[in-house]
């Protein structure tokens, strides 16, 4: 056991090293308008007594309060400084690596969850984004926290109140962890009875609803409407069911909102009821061209890390040189394939013994419910993928430990005396 304490001490040692490193090698100064900015904003609104507002000081639901909240209470520990939030990142990317060591060591042994944890601390993708005010970071220790616990979880009482406590928590992050609900879902539905298994999963769909209930009180009273957690989910479905979809990121043009006039918070509820109506619309009148998105979704899922990039960069003086982001762009998309094609060859050639496994079912699960939200629901954002990349991790640490197994020469019997 101190071995293997002394592992997870290392391997948390060099994330937490490689991520700092990075957050403070980027100095980046300024701000252009993307989401960044704005969780800073929030959060900076929230610890000067203004609440959940935007830039111009009106509320707003736009987006969950998790990370926002989270921000605002490291600026009022530790003061209004961009550096805070990224280096709280850093200390998060380096937990994660721990929790997924923990979690895979439990179900598939030391050695795969040593590969896993090792991949996840040295790729580069993940620390990329360690660097950004974006839920990303956040959202993927919980997601890995929650992966941790569903695997050693039992269709009991207690543990759909700790899975939905957990659930709820990611909800608070980013919506689409409402889909996570579904692990024990096909978890434990062969393991009891549907007399067992219902009432169970209701329980945990009941502290889920618990733990939305107070901000969607919150945008009831702020924003006079029903909004159970945040509105940019109406843009985000648009942007992958509109005329124009190309699969990946656009916008509405700008005069689209002109429609909407100035008042807060009508403009921001009527623009999303109409991207939501519009959207559904769409879907339902369009289904060829709803099945020619599917792909072009998923290409723009699965680009290259060096996207990340665009966000690193993203400063009125790009805070590294063109040079530089070739050079550790290529290095990351290098990366990034090969975790992909590692994945590719894990699901084809583990085989259905290994797919039977209570952890990869876990991970099928959570892979299909990736390429379902982004490669069709919504559009194929790169960003949106990395909660999931260590579930892909584990499946490729499981295909190099097997190649490993298989190249390993045979021992040849002792000779008779």
């Amino acid at each position: 056991m101190r071995a293997d304490w002394r592992r997870i001490t290392l391997l948390f040692s060099l994330a937490l090293a490689l991520r700092t490193a990075w957050v403070l090698a980027v100095d980046r100064v300024g701000w252009v308008l993307n989401d960044a900015l704005m969780y800073h904003a929030l959060a900076s609104g929230i610890i000067e007594g203004n609440g959940f507002t935007d830039l111009t000081g009106q509320p707003m639901a736009q987006w969950p309060p998790g990370f926002p909240g989270l921000l605002a209470f490291l600026y009022w520990v530790f003061g209004q400084h961009p550096v805070v939030g990224e280096l709280f990142n850093a200390l998060l990317g380096a937990l994660t690596v721990v929790v997924l060591y923990l979690a895979v060591d439990r179900a598939l042994g030391r050695r795969v969850a040593t590969i896993a944890a090792s991949i996840l601390c040295v790729m580069p993708g993940p620390i990329l984004w360690t660097d950004m005010l974006l839920s990303e970071t956040l959202l993927t220790f919980v997601f890995v926290c929650f992966f941790a616990l569903v695997v050693r979880s039992r269709p009991t009482w207690a543990w759909a109140v700790a899975l939905g406590a957990v659930i709820g928590l990611g909800v608070m992050v980013r919506g689409e962890a409402l889909t996570w609900g579904l692990v024990p879902l096909v978890l434990w539905f062969r393991q009891v009875s549907w007399r067992t298994w219902l009432p169970r999963m209701a329980l945990m769909g009941l502290v889920v609803l618990i733990a939305m209930t107070p901000w969607t009180i919150r945008n009831a009273r702020t924003m006079g409407a029903f909004v159970p957690l945040a509105t940019n989910s109406s843009g985000t479905l648009w942007v992958g069911h509109n005329p124009d979809a190309t699969g990946a990121q656009m916008y509405p043009p700008p005069e689209y909102y002109e429609q909407f006039g100035t008042e807060a918070p009508a403009r921001e509820l009527d623009s999303a009821a109409a991207l939501r109506s519009e959207a559904i619309r769409y879907m339902l009148t369009h289904p060829v061209d709803e099945l020619r998105l599917i792909p072009l979704k998923l290409v723009a899922m699965f680009r290259g890390d060096s996207y990340a990039f665009d966000w690193v960069n993203a400063a009125p003086e790009p805070p590294l040189s063109a040079t530089n982001v070739e050079r550790i762009g290529t290095a990351a998309d290098a990366a990034w394939f090969a975790l992909v094609a590692f994945t590719a060859l894990g699901v084809v050639g583990l085989g259905r013994a290994a797919w039977r496994q209570p952890m990869l079912r876990v991970i099928a699960v959570n892979l299909g419910t990736m390429l379902f939200l982004y490669g069709f629901l919504y559009y194929g954002n790169y960003r949106y993928r990395l909660p999931y990349t260590p579930m892909m991790i584990v499946v490729a640490a499981m295909v190099l430990a097997k190649s490993w197994d298989a190249l390993r020469p045979t021992p040849s019997p002792a000779e008779p005396s």
